[in-house]
């Protein structure tokens, strides 16, 4: 039997969905590869040494780089046909993102071996008509398709225009905290005040992802809750700072400007009070995100409670205790109040979640189960 395995990592914009950081995509990797697979994984991104400490020693890194050629759609098709057409020889194929659907579909067919599809974004989200109609098209031939949340099933079948009886199988898009390093003092590495109740915002740092109106609302918060901004990028954060100034308290608005490796990401998120996970409705991608949260889900298996949108979706925050739904900025005040009081409550509610609701190894169980059913192949091993 042939032991190797192809997994395609594309999502829309490489360069912010970077494998390290979707554990949705990661997870699935690190799991092929301790199932003793041979994974050649071909990742739009440079190199990093990141990944010699988190993939294991048989997953093979190609690094590809997004380049105008082949980001341009009218010859992009013809380059990635080129590119990938030729490569076969693998048992199974894993795709994940609208680009990475067609080379994953290209290789699967030139393989004649079965074709996993892992989306974590609507094609709505990205109203793109060349790739959403390529994406279309290559997972109607998909075995089975993985998706971070059940809820996100239905919708995201009817915009690709696929049976509800396609298969499909659940593996949350939540982060594997294997050990918290519980040895930094984050207050002395940030300069916080002494007596400060840490809340941490951790991720693209704009006005449409509602920092402004965080920031605004920190004076209203009870003393001595500060809120912590942690940018993706160094770049963008400052020109976020240098845009709102007047809305700035040093003593009360502490930056980050680096972007933190995922062993310290994940110990301060655990080190803080309260997480913040807030959206602006735009449609179905965003309604139905539930376990497809990265944010919302690293702090759960970090032990650290919620403050998030109020969505259909989430409505298990509120449901297991595990934080609090705001409607607006205007609640912002009171959620962080209500987060000062019973943390060790909280954290031991968001961390048993994660155990008995939102485990990966148990999705990963259930989705090789449903694989080996439909194809006769044991991923598990």
């Amino acid at each position: 039997m042939i032991q190797k395995l192809a997994y395609v990592h594309y999502p829309h914009g490489p360069k912010s969905s970077r494998l390290a950081t979707m554990p949705f995509s990661l997870n699935t990797v690190v799991a092929l590869g301790k199932a003793g697979w041979l994974v050649d994984l071909y990742l739009w991104e440079k190199p990093s040494p990141e990944y010699g400490r988190l993939l294991p020693e048989n997953v093979k890194v190609h690094h590809l780089i997004d380049s105008p050629l082949t980001r341009a759609n009218f010859l992009a098709k013809a380059w990635l046909e080129f590119s990938f057409r030729q490569k076969k020889d693998y048992a199974c194929v894993f795709a994940l993102g609208q680009i990475g659907s067609y080379i994953g579909g290209l290789i699967a067919e030139s393989s004649q071996c079965p074709f996993v599809y892992l989306n974590d974004e609507f094609p709505s989200h990205w109203a793109d008509p060349t790739w959403g109609l390529l994406e279309q098209q290559a997972v109607a031939q998909a075995n089975l398709i993985i998706v971070p949340d059940a809820q996100r099933a239905a919708p995201l079948y009817q915009e690709l225009g696929l049976p509800l009886t396609q298969p499909y199988a659940i593996l949350p898009n939540i982060s594997m905290v294997d050990s918290l390093d519980s040895s930094i003092n984050w207050h002395d590495r940030l300069q916080l005040p002494s007596d400060a109740k840490p809340f941490l915002y951790a991720g693209t740092v704009s006005s449409e992802m509602q920092v402004d109106q965080l920031i605004a609302s920190v004076p209203q918060w009870v003393e001595p809750a500060v809120l912590i901004v942690n940018g993706r990028s160094e770049r963008d954060t400052n020109a976020f700072r240098q845009q709102y100034p007047d809305r700035l308290d040093r003593n009360r608005v502490i930056w980050n400007h680096q972007p933190l490796a995922i062993e310290l990401l994940n110990s301060l998120v655990a080190y803080c009070e309260g997480n913040f996970a807030l959206y602006q409705n735009t449609g179905s991608n965003i309604e139905y995100v539930g376990f497809s949260s990265g944010k919302l889900m690293r702090s759960l298996a970090c032990g650290c409670p919620v403050i998030a949108t109020r969505l259909s979706s989430l409505a298990f925050v509120e449901e297991y205790q595990l934080g609090v739904l705001i409607h607006d900025a205007s609640d912002i005040p009171a959620a962080v109040n209500k987060l000062t009081v019973n943390r060790e409550e909280y954290r031991r509610r968001c961390l048993d979640f994660c155990k008995n609701h939102a485990s990966f190894e148990h999705h990963w169980q259930i989705f090789c189960h449903k694989f080996k059913a439909i194809t006769n192949i044991d991923l598990a091993r």
